[in-house]
């Protein structure tokens, strides 16, 4: 078996202790560095030049994110595994950003966390159950945007004005002499607001615009 020299890196020293016990009793991991400071990890990181850093988000000194981006920067390729305190949709896009190669929430089970060292030591990607979740679920909402697009997008200038007018009240007529063009095709566009926004009648439409009116400037 290879033995993966580890830093682990934390502020807080229970957790930090039981993190650490985990990865030695397994056997696979020499814990060669034990870090509560942030602005020491550099320092320890460039000492020992680890196969794995497991790395807090939050870390007296300096932030967790912070400093993995340093580390990369120096040691591209470096096998950071990062620890988060949140499962929210901003951690997730900062661990996106920050080019470490795994992430979990410190609530994960000792076996998760070990499959995740192993995984990112090898220099593979790893997400946490939370974390993939709620990827999984980003992936979907993009999905259904991308299946039903924002009708607003899709209506043209002409058809914000006539809108515009429809809430003030103007007929067809009124609408076609104040724009210069035919009372045919104000309703022509009138029909294809009706399309794309699917409504039914004028009133929906007036009340949409109303409800609407500051996207529709």
């Amino acid at each position: 078996m290879n033995i993966i020299d580890t830093i682990v890196a934390d502020g807080n020293e229970i957790f930090r202790y039981g993190l650490s016990s985990i990865l030695r009793d397994h056997g696979a991991f020499n814990i060669c560095s034990e870090v509560d400071n942030g602005a020491l990890v550099l320092t320890a990181y460039e000492s020992v030049k680890p196969q794995l850093c497991i790395l807090s988000f939050s870390m007296p000194e300096m932030e967790g994110i912070i400093i993995a981006k340093k580390i990369i920067d120096k040691n591209p390729g470096a096998n950071i595994l990062l620890m988060a305190d949140k499962t929210d949709r901003a951690t997730l896009n900062e661990f996106l950003d920050s080019g470490a190669f795994g992430l979990i929430h410190k609530s994960a089970h000792q076996l998760e966390l070990i499959d995740a060292a192993e995984k990112v030591a090898a220099g593979e990607r790893f997400l946490g159950r939370q974390f993939s979740r709620m990827m999984t679920e980003e992936y979907k909402r993009l999905a259904r945007k991308k299946k039903h697009p924002d009708p607003i997008k899709s209506i043209t200038k002409r058809e914000r004005e006539i809108l515009g007018l429809l809430t003030e009240g103007l007929t067809s007529t009124e609408i076609a002499n104040k724009l210069y063009i035919s009372p045919r095709t104000v309703e022509k566009h009138r029909t294809n607001l009706l399309k794309k926004l699917d409504l039914k009648n004028t009133a929906s439409l007036v009340r949409f615009a109303m409800e609407n009116q500051q996207t529709l400037l």
